[in-house]
């Protein structure tokens, strides 16, 4: 009887964790070097927000953003969900990223795809400022130097064009914005550098030693999930983001946004 108790506080314990890790989101900061720029480009990514309802979560989102001071935010899909009953929280989203008074940039995802609200939802971003990326690519200069950021429809759902996007881009560095690591055997043959992706929620329970263990659209025990991964000079950085969809856990793969720091080796 006893060890039927200590079980069933193990099991409550571990349930608070994996419902705190969804309604809690963190920073994580990543690095790339490069010589092809002259100085730190920083970069803050918000992905698979899935119209997130907590509004004190969405302000936590916007705080994270605002105090880790990019020049750039990327927004990289799934900001809505296949059926939605209000678009309120996007509203609440883009409202407090806007005021940080930053570009910002957006390709759509799979569910925004899906969705019957699509065309609300880009006339939300058209309001706030967000200029929408599909298949193609805009030059950016500052501080950092010159670069060719490059939005990437979605390969999962089929709107994902690579060769288009890039089609009379400048030499230099090239940095991706797209949602789903389905681009990542594309990335170097097209001369990318970096790029950002979202999707897979990083399989959202995750263990020890072994990493996720199923994430959406039957992929068990996925080769690619969460953090970095190559595909010869390219590196494509893979966002557990900070939504959920499916059952409302996470575990070992808290709520989160990513700051990239990209530049001249330190």
């Amino acid at each position: 009887m006893g060890a039927l108790l200590v079980l069933g506080l193990i099991a409550v314990a571990l349930l608070g964790r994996a419902r705190w890790e969804v309604a809690t989101t963190t920073l994580t900061t990543t690095s790339h070097a490069t010589s092809e720029l002259s100085g730190e480009l920083r970069v803050a990514q918000v992905t698979d927000f899935h119209n997130i309802p907590r509004y004190a979560q969405v302000r936590e989102i916007v705080a994270l953003v605002r105090d880790s001071d990019p020049h750039v935010i990327a927004l990289t899909g799934d900001l809505i969900n296949t059926s939605n009953r209000t678009l309120e929280p996007v509203r609440w989203l883009l409202r407090g990223l806007s005021e940080i008074g930053v570009p910002m940039y957006f390709v759509d995802g799979n569910h925004d795809h899906w969705s019957d609200d699509q065309q609300r939802l880009h006339g939300i971003l058209e309001q706030f400022g967000v200029q929408r990326l599909s298949n193609e690519h805009r030059g950016l200069s500052g501080e950092w130097g010159q670069l060719t950021l490059i939005g990437v429809d979605d390969y999962f759902s089929g709107h994902g064009d690579l060769a288009a996007a890039v089609d009379g881009a400048p030499d230099g560095f090239r940095f991706v914005l797209t949602h789903s690591p389905e681009i990542l055997p594309h990335l170097d043959r097209h001369g990318i550098d970096y790029a950002i992706c979202g999707h897979t929620h990083g399989g959202q329970i995750r263990l020890p030693f072994i990493g996720a263990i199923y994430q959406p659209h039957r992929q068990f025990f996925p080769k690619v999930s969460k953090g970095g991964y190559t595909d010869g000079a390219a590196t494509l950085f893979v966002d557990s983001g900070v939504g959920v969809t499916g059952p409302k856990l996470r575990f070992l793969n808290q709520s989160q946004v990513t700051l990239h720091r990209i530049g001249p080796a330190r």
